[in-house]
């Protein structure tokens, strides 16, 4: 049975420098995220979100 729950996102103090990016403060998933943690993801809202769905939809 596959679990539909929304992955936990982290914050920028909540991961390792090395995965910050410029302007993201919220949103990070964990490094070793599942693909179907990543594709969750994309429907929790976070400073990314819109920016996701607006490059996401005119590429489909």
């Amino acid at each position: 049975r596959v679990s539909c729950r929304l992955p936990p996102i982290r914050l920028l103090v909540q991961i390792h420098r090395i995965f910050w990016e410029d302007g993201i403060i919220s949103g990070y998933r964990h490094p070793k995220s599942s693909a179907l943690d990543c594709i969750l993801s994309s429907f929790q809202m976070t400073n990314e979100t819109v920016n996701i769905w607006t490059h996401f939809l005119p590429t489909w």
